[in-house]
């Protein structure tokens, strides 16, 4: 990464979580929508407050994402098509001078033809150049006077092969192109309609079967996309080597929907959601640190502290603004495909088992619910005061930010054990000490919730 560009990106995407978030939120007291109404039952809050930090947070990610586009040089590939544009500027040295050129390619990979077909658009070029690669690994086009010319090109010296004339071409090296994929653009337009659709949820209230299906639902369609699910657990199990073939496809939508649920159902206190996804972000920048990748993060973590600002009060509580189930909804299922993504066999910068430290508080906190509400006969999403963070409230002498600073620490400390676990031992024993640590956590949140101060 550019120093230069993600100071840029770190700037423009909190400046615009700042100013995106003031808009929604001017727009929702002045027509009073999107408002958050306290009671004597749940929601303590003093006032009136706008469910609009979602939106803010996720204008800003793409308004970060666009500036992104504008500043680096991109590689854009359709796996299904077997397409890939890239969109570079290359720097052309010949014996007198030294010129630069920006280009725009289209590579079209032929498996029938076993050839190689380029579209290139070249500034100062009106129509696009047509480039194939020949059967003696030369490069071939038509000019537009019409005259064919043959290139070969080795270690960045392009040869013309009739009058054995050479330049140098320099481009960027490819750790410096920012990857677009059908993965990356599966999750933000299916992300964006996603979070449109949760909105209902804070309208009008969906009841648990809908909000299931509309979770499920976006898991399937970044699927169907892309192509990209869970195809390993990433340990052997007994005589099961842990892929998941066809079932993957179910197994995934099961561990988003979880995902997307456990963040939902943590966010009870400020901070709290955000500040577990700023967590996971982190941890995911500093593992793809030495790619461009991380771009993506930074304007990830950039648009989640604008939010902060405002969910924390620092501009003053009668500014304040909450997450919505909207957006807790959104940073679940931003937060659970990213890990996807990360543990994925195409890139591979962690497993499967490390994916589940980075977001344990909550996958532990859900389950735990989930499993009382089931043994006391209630309903699984049923809303309650049971969550540790509100046992931390309710429970302890723990009053003001503590519990939050308690938690987001206790998710940093195990985001980081498990990214060293994963450098030390197996993803098998990473996966167990997981279990052991969570049934512990669990243990002490039951002893907790029985004992008053």
């Amino acid at each position: 990464m550019e120093a230069s560009i993600s100071v840029n990106l770190i700037s423009i995407s909190f400046l615009a979580a700042i100013v995106c978030t003031g808009f929604f939120r001017t727009i929702s007291k002045r027509f009073s929508i999107l408002i958050d109404l306290p009671d004597k039952n749940r929601k303590f809050h003093q006032r009136p407050t706008p469910l609009v930090g979602g939106l803010g947070i996720h204008a800003a990610m793409l308004f970060g994402l666009f500036i992104l586009f504008l500043s680096v040089d991109t590689k854009i590939y359709d796996r299904e098509n077997k397409i890939q544009t890239l969109n570079s500027s290359i720097e052309v040295i010949g014996d007198n001078n030294q010129e630069e050129f920006n280009v725009s390619a289209a590579i079209v990979r032929n498996s029938n033809l076993n050839e190689n077909i380029f579209d290139i658009n070249i500034e100062g070029i009106n129509a696009p150049l047509r480039i194939t690669r020949n059967e003696d690994g030369n490069f071939e086009f038509t000019t537009p006077e019409g005259e064919l010319k043959e290139y070969s090109f080795k270690d960045g010296t392009l040869t013309d092969i009739e009058t054995q004339l050479s330049l140098n071409i320099l481009e960027p090296e490819a750790s410096k192109y920012f990857d677009i994929n059908s993965s990356m653009l599966s999750i933000v337009i299916v992300g964006v309609i996603f979070q449109l659709l949760m909105l209902l949820d804070d309208l009008f209230g969906l009841s648990q079967i809908s909000r299931l299906i509309l979770q499920s639902s976006a898991s399937l369609g970044v699927i169907f996309l892309s192509g990209e699910y869970i195809t390993n657990i990433g340990f052997n199990v007994l005589n099961w080597d842990g892929q998941l073939g066809s079932f993957g496809i179910i197994f995934t939508i099961f561990a988003v929907t979880g995902i997307i649920n456990a963040f939902n159902m943590i966010d009870g206190i400020n901070g709290l959601c955000s500040g577990v996804a700023l967590v996971v972000f982190v941890c995911l920048s500093f593992l793809g640190a030495d790619s461009t990748m991380s771009y993506g993060n930074l304007i990830i973590i950039s648009s989640l502290v604008g939010f902060l600002v405002y969910n924390l009060g620092l501009f003053g509580k009668k500014r304040s603004v909450f997450l919505g189930d909207n957006g807790s909804n959104f940073l679940g299922f931003l937060v659970a495909w990213s890990c996807i993504t990360y543990s994925s066999n195409d890139v591979a910068l962690m497993s499967p088992v490390a994916a589940l430290w980075l977001v344990a508080i909550p996958l532990w906190d859900c389950v735990g619910m989930i499993a009382g509400r089931f043994a006391s006969g209630k309903a699984a999403f049923e809303a309650d005061r049971n969550h540790i963070h509100h046992i931390l409230f309710d429970k302890t002498f723990l009053k003001g930010y503590l519990p939050l600073l308690i938690l987001l620490g206790a998710s940093a400390f195990l985001a980081l054990l498990g990214l060293i676990l994963e450098n030390i031992f197996t993803p098998a024993i990473s996966a167990i000490i997981f279990i052991v640590l969570g049934l512990l956590f669990l243990f002490l949140k039951q002893k907790l919730s029985i004992k008053a101060y």
